[in-house]
């Protein structure tokens, strides 16, 4: 009989995310056991809200010192915190065997280099499911996986004039807002837009209420996206 999967490698949510936040692809609760742990549709999406995490923590979030999070060991004491029996010590070092020049404690992390990012994801990944079958860094997911989950959490490496991939990664595309998020909301605005023009010009009262409605909440749509995007997560 094959040995079952790990949970986080079942529920396609490798960074074992708890319920809470309106997460991007999210699976429905209803057909998961009543535990504290999320599941998604894809292992792209579950991946994806590990990046938007660790992002989230580099640039919003304090250390246990007050200080920014810019050590893998800071890092690790908000991920896996000791109060719930994790062992913080071991686990940054662990990390810090994917980031050459990085000590568990050095604070000279980077979670907007592509390269440092990617290196921490993988490096959760296999921490918190064990080793898989493949050869690859978390051991359980092929590098395009990996890429795709990145590009969806907003992260792109900015080519030199050599076209080498370097260091400053767009944690959110686009003034905050993420190619994807304004893929999907920019068709609902643009026809909002074109079907308020009319009402805005026909000189009936009315229809310019109704066409000043239809532009605010175009605008409302806009900074809902922009928002979601500041916080890693879909409203």
């Amino acid at each position: 009989m094959a040995k079952q999967q790990p949970r986080g490698i079942r529920r396609n949510n490798p960074g074992n995310i708890e319920w809470g936040d309106p997460w991007q692809g999210l699976a429905n609760k209803a057909d998961y056991p009543a535990d504290r742990f999320a599941a998604f549709v894809s292992p792209v999406y579950g991946i994806r809200a590990l990046a938007r995490t660790l992002i989230t923590y580099y640039d919003k979030r304090r250390a246990n010192d007050g200080s920014k999070i810019d050590s893998l060991q800071e890092v690790v004491e908000r991920w896996a915190p000791a109060a719930d029996n994790n062992d913080v010590d071991a686990y940054a070092r662990q990390l810090a065997k994917l980031l050459p020049g990085i000590g568990p404690k050095d604070e000279t992390l980077d979670l907007h280099d592509p390269a440092q990012l990617r290196a921490v994801v993988e490096g959760i990944i296999l921490h918190e499911n064990g080793r898989g079958p493949l050869k690859t860094p978390n051991t359980w997911y092929p590098a395009d996986v990996i890429d795709e989950a990145l590009r969806r959490a907003g992260v792109v490496a900015k080519p030199t004039a050599t076209g080498t991939a370097v260091k400053a990664a767009t944690p959110v595309a686009i003034g905050a807002v993420g190619v994807d998020q304004l893929a999907e909301a920019a068709p609902h605005v643009i026809k909002a837009i074109n079907d308020s023009h009319a009402d805005l010009t026909s000189g009936n009262v009315s229809q310019i209420i109704l066409g000043v409605a239809v532009l605010s909440l175009s605008v409302v749509m806009i900074y809902r996206q922009w928002r979601s995007a500041q916080l890693g997560i879909e409203s």
